[in-house]
């Protein structure tokens, strides 16, 4: 059995448990990144899954990664969150990293909000800022022979203009701080170093995060339409208070994240 067959076969493993066991089916899913768990109270659970409950899901080791598939409602939308993520530098290889989003796609998700926290490189964003990811620079996916990309995918972009465009206005609409950027990712798990942060810049980059980049290039495989929002908590190469400052910080600005989120399910997102 090649490498490939194995990988379908666990992802089938899991869909069928949750296939058995979930409350109801999802279309949309939300992937929240560090100290974004907050997000998490404005919808009510159904049911948590512990990652360790699921087969072949990965465990998030890393402070502010709840680690829980939750089936929540707001109000009559249905939705799937990844509470907490698992990352490279915690030793897990690109095809655990990537799972959970095969797992999405495999349950019947085909919209993905995903976010982050990053540190800015421009000084076009500041701390509290979210930036709407336009693009992203990709220094963090290794397995790209673990993606698999039909010709069309090749003219398809990573995130949805559609969402952007639509989670552009609301900012506007509700006076959240927040534009356009191109995410810069990398594999962590060290922060920048000044002449790393200058060398992002050159590169085009306006904030950078150690996350995100393989779970939207997975779904750009799948077909899966996908709105990024990063959560600026710190300026990159500035970051005396390590992660656990990050956690900190992206905890409590979380607010306007989460009336992003919401926002943009009540537009595009199918209720029932």
């Amino acid at each position: 059995m090649d490498q490939r067959s194995t990988l379908d076969d666990k992802v089938e493993e899991a869909r069928s448990y949750l296939a058995r066991a979930a409350p109801f089916r999802a279309k949309t899913a939300v992937v929240l990144g560090s100290g974004l768990g907050p997000v998490r109270d404005a919808f009510e659970t159904i049911r948590a899954f512990p990652y360790k409950e699921i087969p072949h899901f990965p465990v998030s080791t890393v402070q502010g990664h709840r680690g829980e598939l939750v089936f929540a409602r707001w109000g009559k939308r249905k939705v799937a969150i990844l509470d907490g993520r698992v990352h490279r530098y915690e030793g897990y290889s690109w095809s655990q990293v990537t799972f959970p989003t095969r797992v999405l796609a495999a349950i019947g998700v085909t919209t993905v909000i995903v976010t982050n926290a990053s540190g800015a490189v421009s000084n076009r964003f500041r701390p509290g800022d979210i930036m709407l990811i336009d693009d992203h620079i990709d220094l963090i996916w290794k397995g790209v022979a673990e993606v698999r990309r039909g010709p069309e995918a090749l003219h398809r972009p990573y995130y949805s203009r559609r969402m952007l465009e639509a989670a552009c206005d609301l900012a506007i609409a509700k006076g959240i701080p927040a534009r356009k950027g191109v995410l810069l990712g990398t594999t962590g798990p060290t922060y920048e170093t000044r002449h790393d942060v200058e060398f992002a810049r050159k590169m085009g980059a306006d904030a950078v995060t150690m996350s995100t980049v393989p779970e939207v290039t997975v779904c750009h495989e799948l077909g899966i339409s996908v709105l990024g929002m990063s959560l600026v908590t710190n300026v990159a190469a500035s970051h005396a208070g390590g992660h656990a400052t990050v956690v900190s910080f992206a905890a409590r600005a979380s607010r306007n994240l989460k009336e992003m989120i919401l926002g943009v399910l009540e537009r595009l997102a199918p209720a029932g």
